[in-house]
C-alpha cells in the first residue's frame, strides 16, 4: 500500500485553502468518493498480502474457545480446594495455637528455673570464695549476682525469694567492701596530730606485692571502690603533707621504710627555701615510690602513678605559682646565673618521672620560664617598690646636707669660642634656661629622699641591660615609685607632718629635692637606652608639678597652723580687749612673749634646714602677719588711755627690739616684712608727741604717710590724745 503525502491529499481538489466561499454540501459527495477509492486500495492490498488473513481470524476464534474451558476448569479446582482442604487448615491452626500455649509456659518456667539456678551458682560461688579467703573471686559472684537480679526473667521478680536475694546480695556487697576497707586501712594508716607551733603527720605503708595485698586490691577495683579510697589517699597527700611542705618549715624523715613522719613547723613570716622544699619533696616521694609501687594489671599502673594523675597539676600550679616563681631573682646580675636552679628543678622533674608520680614524661614543672621576661619584669617591680615603700616609711628626721651655697650666676665669659655664632647661640640659651635651673640650692634633706632616688637611678640602671619588656616595666615602676610617694609619705608620717615643724620643712625639701631631678632624670634614661628602639615615651616632668604641689601643700597647711596659733595668742588676751579696758593685764604681754618665743622656736628648727632665701620668706610671713595683727589691734580703738598707750608702746617695743634677731641678717627684716616700718612708726606714735607726729607726718611726705593711709592716721591721733586745739589743728593738716 502506498504511503500517503500529506501534502499530496490536501492538494486534492476537494478543499481549497484559497477558498473561501463554499458549502459542506458541497464538499460531501467528492469525500465520499474519496472513501471508496481508500475502501478499494485496502481490498487491493490485503489479497496481494504475504500473510492468510482468514485462516488468523480462524484460529484466534478456536484460541478464545479452549480458553474460556480452561477458565471453567481452574474455578472447579478452586471451589473444591476451598471446600475440603480449608477444614483440615483450620483444624491445624487450633492444635498449634495449644501447642504454642504449652510451649510459652514450658520456656517461662525454664526461665524462672534457670535464673534460680544461676543464682544459687553466684551464691555457691561466693561461698567458695569466702572460704578460699579471695575477695575477687567473692566479689566477681556478688558483681554477677547483683547484674543477674538487675535484670531477672520475667516471673522471677514475682517470687518470694526474689526480694531477699536482692537484699542479701546488696548486703554481702557491703559487708565485702566494708571488710576491703578494712583491709586497705590496715595496709595504709595515715594521721594528722595538730599542734598550736606544730603539726605531726605520721603516714604507715603496708602495701606489698603478696598474694592478699594484690586479691584486696583487685577486689576493690572490680567493685569500683580502688578510685575511691586512692582518692581520699591523695587528697590527703596533697592537702596535709605536699602543700604543707611547699608552705611551712617541714622535717621529713622516715623512721622505717614502712613509717613517715612529716613534722610542720609553724613559724611567723617564714617561707622555706625552695631546696628545703625540693629535698623535702624528693625524700617523702622516694617512700611513696617504695611503697605504692604496686601494680594493679587491670589498671596498668601503680598506685602512686594513680596518685600523680589526681592532683599532679594542681600539686605543680602550687609549686610553681608559691615556691619556684620567688626563685626568680628581682636583678639582672642573679637572673643571669638562674640556669643553675633551672637545672636542680629539672632535675627534680626528672626524679618525679623516675619514682612514677608523673604519669607523662612530657609533664613539666619548667613551663613558667616560657615567661621568665614577664615574671623577672613583676619580681623586680615588686622588689623595688617594696624596697621603696620601707625607705618611705623611715624616721624623716634623720637628715643630710646637699646642694650648693652659692647659685652660680648666668655667664658666658669662661665659654669663649672663636664662632661669634656659637657664642650668640650661648647667649641665647642662658637667657631662655638660667644656669640656676640645674643647681639645687643648699639645705637639709632626709636621708630617706637620698636613698629613694638612689633606689631609682639603680632601677633606671637595670632597665637599659634588660630585654624590652622588662625595661618598660621598670620604666612603669620607676614612676609608680614618685607617685608612691605621694600616697606612703604623708599618710605614714601624719602626725609628725601636722606638728613638728622640722618634719614638714625636710618633707617639702625632699619634695622639691625629688622634683629637682626628675627634671632631668628622663634624658638620664633616654641617654643610657640610645640605640634602642623603644614603643613608649620616656619622661618624668609631668612628676616635677605634682612632686613640688605636694611638699607646698603640707607646708601651706603647717603655715597655716602657725599663723593660727599666733592669732590665738593674741585674741585671747587683753589685746582684744582694749576698747572696754583702761589697762592691760600681764597676758596682754605673755602673749606677745609667746609668739615671740613660737617665732623663734621656728627659727631654730628651720634656719639650715630650708634653703636661705625660702627660711627668709616664711619667716617673713610670719613675721608680717604677727606685725599686721599687732598693727590692727591699736589702729581700730577709739580710745587709748595714757596707762595703756606706755603698756603697747613698750610691747611693741620689745616686738621691734626681738624680730630682727630672727633673720639671719638683721637687715632681711627691712627687705621682707613689709609692715616692719609701719610698725615701727607705731611705737613713734605710741610714745611721741602731737608735735612730734606732726613733724613725721611732715605735710604728707612724712615716713608716717608713706605707711599709714589717713583715716589710720587720724583714727590713731584721736584715740590717743584728748581733743585740744593742737589736736584739731593736726587733724585739720591730715587730709
Amino acid at each position: 500500500m502506498a504511503e500517503y503525502d500529506i501534502n499530496d491529499i490536501l492538494s486534492t481538489p476537494i478543499i481549497d485553502v484559497d477558498e473561501t466561499k463554499w458549502k459542506p454540501s458541497d464538499k460531501i459527495p467528492l469525500i465520499n468518493k474519496e472513501i471508496e477509492q481508500v475502501k478499494a486500495e485496502m481490498k487491493t492490498f490485503l489479497q496481494n498480502s504475504d500473510f492468510d488473513i482468514a485462516s488468523i481470524l480462524r484460529e484466534g476464534k478456536e484460541l478464545i474457545i479452549e480458553s474460556k474451558f480452561l477458565i471453567m476448569e481452574m474455578e472447579g479446582c478452586k471451589n473444591q480446594i476451598e471446600e475440603e482442604t480449608l477444614k483440615e487448615i483450620m483444624h491445624s491452626m487450633e492444635n498449634h495455637d495449644i501447642i504454642g500455649k504449652e510451649l510459652e509456659c514450658v520456656n517461662f518456667t525454664l526461665n524462672i528455673l534457670n535464673d534460680v539456678l544461676q543464682i544459687g551458682n553466684f551464691v555457691k560461688e561466693f561461698d567458695v570464695g569466702r572460704e578460699f579467703q579471695s575477695f575477687v573471686k567473692a566479689v566477681e559472684a556478688v558483681s554477677d549476682l547483683m547484674r543477674y537480679i538487675e535484670e531477672p526473667a520475667e516471673g522471677v521478680q514475682d517470687l518470694l525469694l526474689f526480694d531477699s536475694t536482692k537484699n542479701t546480695a546488696h548486703l554481702i556487697l557491703d559487708n565485702l567492701i566494708h571488710d576491703m576497707f578494712e583491709q586497705w586501712d590496715r595496709m595504709i594508716v595515715y594521721s594528722s596530730d595538730p599542734g598550736p607551733e606544730s603539726t605531726i603527720i605520721k603516714i604507715n605503708i603496708t602495701l606489698d606485692k603478696t598474694l592478699s595485698t594484690l586479691d584486696v586490691l583487685k577486689a576493690l577495683d572490680k567493685c569500683g571502690k580502688l578510685l575511691e579510697k586512692v582518692t581520699q589517699l591523695a587528697q590527703f597527700i596533697l592537702s596535709e603533707v605536699l602543700i604543707p611542705i611547699i608552705h611551712y618549715d617541714c622535717t621529713v624523715f622516715a623512721e622505717t621504710d614502712e613509717l613517715m613522719t612529716v613534722t610542720i613547723n609553724y613559724r611567723d613570716n617564714f617561707k622555706p627555701p625552695y631546696f628545703d622544699v625540693i629535698t623535702n619533696l624528693r625524700l617523702f616521694f622516694h617512700y611513696l615510690s617504695n611503697r605504692l609501687n604496686v601494680i594493679i594489671l587491670s589498671i596498668g599502673e601503680p598506685i602512686i602513678t594513680m596518685i600523680g594523675r589526681l592532683i599532679s597539676e594542681e600539686f605543680r600550679d602550687i609549686l610553681v605559682n608559691d615556691c619556684l616563681i620567688d626563685t626568680i631573682p628581682n636583678n639582672i646580675n642573679d637572673l643571669q646565673i638562674y640556669g643553675k636552679i633551672t637545672g636542680e628543678i629539672e632535675d627534680f622533674q626528672r626524679f618525679l618521672y623516675m619514682v612514677k608520680f608523673s604519669h607523662d614524661e612530657d609533664f613539666t614543672i619548667l613551663n613558667y620560664i616560657n615567661n621568665i621576661d614577664v615574671l623577672f619584669a613583676a619580681k623586680s617591680s615588686q622588689h623595688f617598690l617594696e624596697t621603696a615603700r620601707s625607705i618611705m616609711m623611715k624616721d624623716l628626721s634623720v637628715s643630710m646636707s646637699i646642694g650648693v651655697e652659692n647659685i652660680p650666676v648666668n655667664s658666658i665669659d669662661d665659654e669663649k669660642s672663636e664662632d661669634e655664632m656659637i657664642e650668640q647661640g650661648l647667649d641665647v640659651f642662658y637667657k631662655t634656661i638660667p644656669k640656676s635651673l640645674f643647681y639645687f640650692p643648699r639645705c637639709m634633706i632626709s636621708k630617706s629622699a637620698q636613698e629613694l632616688l638612689d633606689l631609682v637611678y639603680i632601677v633606671m640602671e637595670q632597665a637599659v641591660q634588660c630585654s624590652d619588656v622588662v625595661s618598660k616595666k621598670l620604666y612603669n615602676t620607676a614612676r609608680l615609685i614618685f607617685e608612691l610617694y605621694d600616697a606612703v609619705v604623708p599618710y605614714h608620717h601624719e602626725n609628725f607632718l601636722q606638728n613638728i615643724p622640722q618634719y614638714v620643712a625636710l618633707f617639702h625639701n625632699n619634695c622639691m629635692y625629688l622634683a629637682h631631678n626628675l627634671q632631668t632624670f628622663g634624658d638620664k634614661w633616654l641617654t643610657l637606652m640610645e640605640g634602642r628602639e623603644v614603643d613608649y615615651a620616656i619622661g618624668f616632668v609631668d612628676l616635677v608639678p605634682k612632686l613640688r604641689e605636694l611638699g607646698c601643700r603640707h607646708l601651706a597647711v603647717h603655715m597655716q597652723q602657725q599663723r593660727k596659733q599666733i592669732l590665738d595668742n593674741i585674741r585671747t588676751s587683753d589685746l582684744n580687749c582694749i576698747v572696754v579696758k583702761d589697762v592691760l593685764d600681764d597676758n596682754a604681754e605673755a602673749a606677745v612673749r609667746q609668739c615671740l618665743r613660737q617665732l623663734h622656736l621656728l627659727k631654730n628648727v628651720w634656719i639650715g634646714v630650708f634653703p636661705s632665701n625660702v627660711f627668709i620668706r616664711l619667716m617673713a610671713t610670719l613675721i608680717n602677719m604677727f606685725i599686721d595683727e599687732l598693727i590692727h589691734r591699736v589702729c581700730t580703738v577709739e580710745d587709748i588711755s595714757m596707762e595703756m598707750a606706755a603698756q603697747l608702746n613698750e610691747m611693741y617695743s620689745l616686738v621691734v627690739q626681738k624680730v630682727p634677731q630672727l633673720f639671719p641678717d638683721e637687715i632681711d627684716v627691712n627687705t621682707y616684712v613689709k609692715s616692719w616700718i609701719k610698725l615701727q612708726e607705731l611705737v613713734f606714735v605710741l610714745g611721741g608727741s602731737l608735735r612730734d607726729i606732726d613733724l613725721h607726718w611732715g605735710d604728707g611726705a612724712g615716713p608716717l604717710a608713706r605707711h599709714f593711709t589717713t583715716d589710720e592716721l587720724r583714727s590713731l591721733i584721736k584715740a590717743l590724745f584728748q581733743n585740744t586745739q593742737f589736736r584739731a589743728n593736726l587733724l585739720s593738716k591730715i587730709k
